[in-house]
C-alpha cells in the first residue's frame, strides 16, 4: 500500500477564534480568572504582569461583546490570512494586540481603577490590514444601510475612535481601537512592504 503524505494546515484564524471563545466562556463563570487576565496597567507596571498585554484580548465582558468581536474577526480573517500568509497574519494579530494596549497601559499606569478587555484592538488591526490588501472592497458597518468603500470605513473609524475617546462614548475602549488600527497599518507595512505599492496603484487606477 502506498503511503501519501497529507499536509493539513489549519488557518491561524480558527485557532485564535477557538482559543478566544473558550477562554472567554470560561472567564464568564470564573470572575477571578477574568480579573487575572484583564488589561490592568497598575498591575502591569507595579507587579510586572506583562502577560496582561496579551491576555486581555482573550476575554470579553459578556456574550454580546464576544459575539460582536468574533463575527468581525471572521468577516475579514480568512481572506486576509490567505493574502498575507499565516506567519504574517499571526504576527500582525498578536503584535497589534500588544501595541494597542501599550499606550493606554502607560497612560493609566498610576490608575488602579482602569482596566480593559476584549479582542477589539487586534480585530481593528485586521480591518486596517485588509484595507491595504483589498482597497476596492466594501465593508458593512453596523447600523448603516449601505456598505462603505474600505478606505472610507477606515477614515470614519479613526474619526469615531478619536472623538469617542475624548468624549468617553459608552463603556468602550476607543483608545485601544485607535491604537490597534494604527498598529495594523504599521505592522502590515513592516511585514509586507510591497503592500504599499499595491494599495497606491489600485487606488490610482480607480481615480484615472
Amino acid at each position: 500500500m502506498n503511503e501519501t503524505d497529507v499536509n493539513i494546515a489549519i488557518p491561524w484564524f480558527w485557532i485564535l477564534l477557538a482559543t478566544t471563545v473558550l477562554i472567554s466562556l470560561y472567564s464568564f463563570r470564573r470572575r477571578d480568572v477574568m480579573e487575572a487576565l484583564l488589561l490592568h496597567p497598575w498591575s502591569i507596571m507595579r507587579k510586572k504582569q506583562y502577560y496582561r498585554l496579551l491576555s486581555y484580548g482573550l476575554i470579553h465582558a459578556d456574550m454580546l461583546h464576544l459575539l460582536f468581536n468574533m463575527i468581525a474577526m471572521y468577516s475579514v480573517s480568512l481572506v486576509l490570512e490567505q493574502a498575507m500568509g499565516s506567519t504574517r497574519f499571526i504576527l500582525l494579530y498578536l503584535g497589534a494586540m500588544v501595541l494597542a494596549a501599550g499606550i493606554p497601559a502607560w497612560r493609566h499606569r498610576d490608575n488602579p481603577g482602569y482596566s480593559a478587555l476584549g479582542a477589539s484592538g487586534a480585530v481593528s488591526a485586521l480591518f486596517f490590514a485588509g484595507m491595504l490588501y483589498f482597497p476596492t472592497a466594501k465593508v458593512m458597518v453596523f447600523l448603516l444601510p449601505v456598505p462603505l468603500p474600505w478606505p472610507v470605513f477606515a477614515i470614519l473609524f479613526i474619526v469615531v475612535s478619536i472623538i469617542g475617546g475624548r468624549r468617553n462614548w459608552g463603556n468602550i475602549g476607543h483608545d485601544v481601537h485607535l491604537y490597534g488600527a494604527l498598529s495594523g497599518l504599521g505592522l502590515t507595512i513592516l511585514l509586507d512592504p510591497g503592500v504599499v505599492d499595491h494599495f497606491l496603484s489600485t487606488i490610482g487606477a480607480l481615480m484615472k
